[in-house]
């Protein structure tokens, strides 16, 4: 393992002084394995290069050197200047800039770029609570409908998935960074979840009591922390003072590129009565009622 690290190490060093000396590249950053420390022999060295050249998007470039895979993200200053935000908070690039190393940078715009996207205001963090939020209620659902048809395989598949989701929101709720390795940091940030999952994944005497006990610590800890969760949700219901459908939220400029399974979270908030219910005529152009949409409001 030793002679892997000082090999990736030697192998990342020389390229970044081929990169420095590059009149082109004005910036590079390091992220993943060589950051996070579980490097292995197959893992990549991933770097993100900022190039003086003028080109479109971004380029996935994947080499290597002394038999050491390489994966370069390409983008030219004038992209990276430009990264909108739906990219930048929250999603794929701001969590490379998050977990990310710059190496060197002989650009001022870009240096300022880059530290202004590691920031990650609360608002944003609390829309990605939702996301995932939103990703869970529905997750479980489907587990749970496996479990009642008894389709232990199925059942087991969304358990999984579950996890995952609700490893994500706990770990955003706390302020930390989503990684690949999400479910292991949730572990370590609460006994109980990581004994739960041990049982799982590792004890397979009694499979569909693990999934239901699964089950069972989701559903308390969704009850308990349902409006901390949902903070900013109700916070904008309540300044918006009307009758809302899901619909109506999410296509507000507010909540624009979130993924958020608004009904699911709507339903749970109305079914802990912290929320009102009530429905409304949706109508068409000649005034017809075609249906009766569910609306809520605090």
């Amino acid at each position: 393992m030793q002679n892997t690290i000082a090999k990736y190490q030697r192998v990342f060093n020389n390229i970044v002084k081929k990169m420095k000396n590059n009149e082109s590249i004005l910036a590079v950053m390091v992220f993943g394995s060589i950051i996070t420390g579980d490097l292995w022999k197959e893992s990549d060295i991933d770097l993100f290069v900022v190039s003086k050249d003028s080109f479109e998007g971004m380029r996935n470039i994947y080499t290597q050197e002394d038999e050491v895979p390489v994966h370069i993200k390409l983008m030219s200053k004038e992209r990276f200047l430009n990264i909108d935000g739906k990219d930048l908070i929250g999603g794929f690039i701001h969590r490379i800039f998050a977990s990310s190393k710059l190496v060197f940078s002989k650009d001022e715009e870009i240096t300022a770029k880059y530290d202004i996207g590691r920031y990650y205001p609360d608002s944003e963090r609390e829309k990605w609570n939702m996301v995932y939020l939103g990703e869970l209620l529905k997750n479980m659902s489907v587990c749970e409908k496996y479990l009642n048809v008894c389709n232990l395989y199925m059942a087991y598949s969304e358990a999984v998935k579950c996890v995952e989701d609700f490893s994500k929101l706990y770990v955003n709720s706390f302020g930390h960074m989503i990684s690949k390795d999400i479910i292991v940091v949730a572990m370590n940030l609460d006994d109980e979840l990581k004994e739960l999952v041990d049982n799982l994944f590792f004890n397979k005497s009694n499979i569909e009591m693990s999934i239901q006990k699964i089950l069972v610590y989701l559903h308390e800890n969704i009850e308990l922390n349902l409006k901390k969760y949902t903070s900013l949700l109700l916070e904008y219901m309540n300044k918006k003072d009307c009758f809302l459908s899901s619909e109506d939220i999410k296509i507000d400029e507010f909540f624009k590129n979130y993924k958020i399974d608004f009904e699911s979270i709507l339903n749970k908030l109305w079914e802990k009565r912290i929320i009102k219910r009530d429905t409304r005529e949706f109508k068409d152009k000649n005034n017809s009622t075609l249906f009766k949409e569910k609306v809520y409001f605090i």
